[in-house]
C-alpha cells in the first residue's frame, strides 16, 4: 500500500482506532477499495484482480474482530466469480467492483432498517434496559422500543478505558430518553437487581459472531451477562448476521489486545498491564439475538445464514 497514501491512511486510522465500529471499518475498507479501482495504473487484469483483493483483505483485517467488512469482501468475490467466469476488459471490472462496493454498503444499511422493523414491535413492554458499550444498531433499537414511553429508561456502562459508553448515553440522552450511567463495575449489581433502576433486560451489540452462535464483544459483557443469567434476566444480543465468521469456532477466536498506555500512560516502570479489547459470550448465556431476520437463537445461527447468506461460507 506504499504507493497509495490515501489506502495506507485508512489502514493506520483503522488499526489505530481512528475509526471504530463495525459499520465504519467496512464503509473505510470499501472506500480504500474504490479508492484502488479509481486511480490504479495496473493494465494487466489479472494483477488488477490480485492487487485489488490483497488491498481489501489487508483493511478488513486490520483489527482482529471484524467480519463485518471481511465478509463484505467476500461478497464482492463471491458475486464477481458469480458474473464473470474468466476476468472481462479493465473497464468493466472496475465498474462491477464499485457497484457491488456500493451494494454491500447498501445491505449492511438495509439490514438496520430490516432489524427495527421485526424487533421493536416484540419489546415495548419492556422499560428498563442495560446495555454495555456503545452499538450504534443497539442503541437504534433501544430508542425505537422507547420512543414516547416515559417510563422507559436505560442503563449505560462508562465502558473503560476507551468510555465508548459516553456515545451511548449523548445519543439516548439527544433523543430524550431518560439514562443512567454507571462505572463498569457496577453493572453486574445491576443485572441481579441491585442497583438503582431495576433492570428488565440486557442489550448488547456485539463485534464478531462464531459458526455456534457465541458472540464476541467488548471486555465485561461476559460477566454481564453472566449474572444475567444467575438473574433469569433475559440476554439479548442486537446485530445483523453479516457479522457472522463461518470459520471461528470458540476455541480459535483471536481476541484483540490493545496497548497497555490506555489503561495506564504513565503507569510505574515494571509494571505488567494487559488489556483485551473483547471477550467471548458463550451461546448459553444469551437469550437471542435480534436480527434482520427477526429473533434468532445462537443454536440457529449458522442454519439462518446457510438460508440467506450462503456466500458467507465462500472462503
Amino acid at each position: 500500500m506504499e504507493n497509495y497514501p490515501q489506502i495506507e491512511k485508512i489502514y493506520e486510522d483503522i488499526k489505530n482506532l481512528n475509526i471504530q465500529g463495525a459499520t465504519n471499518v467496512a464503509i473505510s475498507t470499501f472506500e480504500g477499495m474504490k479508492i484502488y479501482i479509481e486511480s490504479s495504473r495496473v493494465e494487466e487484469k489479472g494483477e488488477f484482480f490480485s492487487e485489488l483483493f490483497e488491498i481489501g483483505n489487508q483493511l478488513a483485517q486490520a483489527r482482529d474482530n471484524e467480519p463485518l467488512a471481511r465478509n463484505g469482501v467476500t461478497y464482492i468475490k463471491h458475486f464477481f466469480g458469480q458474473k464473470f467466469s474468466v476476468l472481462p476488459e479493465l473497464s468493466a471490472m472496475k465498474q462491477e467492483f464499485t457497484r457491488l462496493c456500493n451494494e454491500y454498503l447498501d445491505m449492511i444499511e438495509d439490514t438496520k432498517e430490516e432489524l427495527l422493523e421485526k424487533n421493536t414491535p416484540n419489546f415495548l413492554n419492556f422499560d428498563k434496559i442495560l446495555t454495555h458499550c456503545h452499538s450504534s444498531t443497539a442503541v437504534s433499537l433501544i430508542k425505537s422500543i422507547g420512543r414516547g414511553d416515559r417510563n422507559f429508561e436505560v442503563v449505560c456502562t462508562e465502558t473503560r478505558p476507551r468510555f465508548q459508553g459516553r456515545k451511548t448515553v449523548q445519543s439516548l440522552i439527544d433523543s430524550k430518553i431518560k439514562t443512567t450511567l454507571i462505572a463498569d463495575s457496577a453493572a453486574e449489581s445491576f443485572a441481579i437487581g441491585r442497583g438503582s433502576v431495576p433492570i428488565d433486560s440486557i442489550f448488547i451489540g456485539c463485534d464478531q459472531i462464531t459458526a455456534k452462535g457465541h458472540t464476541i464483544n467488548k471486555i465485561g459483557s461476559w460477566g454481564i451477562a453472566m449474572a444475567a443469567h444467575y438473574a433469569g434476566k433475559p440476554v439479548y444480543v442486537v446485530t445483523p448476521l453479516l457479522k457472522v465468521d463461518s470459520n471461528s469456532f470458540l476455541e480459535s477466536v483471536k481476541i484483540e489486545v490493545r496497548e497497555s498506555k490506555e489503561i495506564w500512560e504513565d503507569a510505574p516502570k515494571g509494571l505488567h498491564m494487559f488489556n483485551p479489547a473483547f471477550e467471548i459470550v458463550d451461546n448459553v448465556l444469551i437469550t437471542a439475538y435480534l436480527t434482520e431476520f427477526g429473533m434468532v437463537l445462537p443454536t440457529n445461527v449458522e442454519n439462518v445464514v446457510k438460508e440467506h447468506y450462503p456466500w458467507i461460507l465462500d472462503k
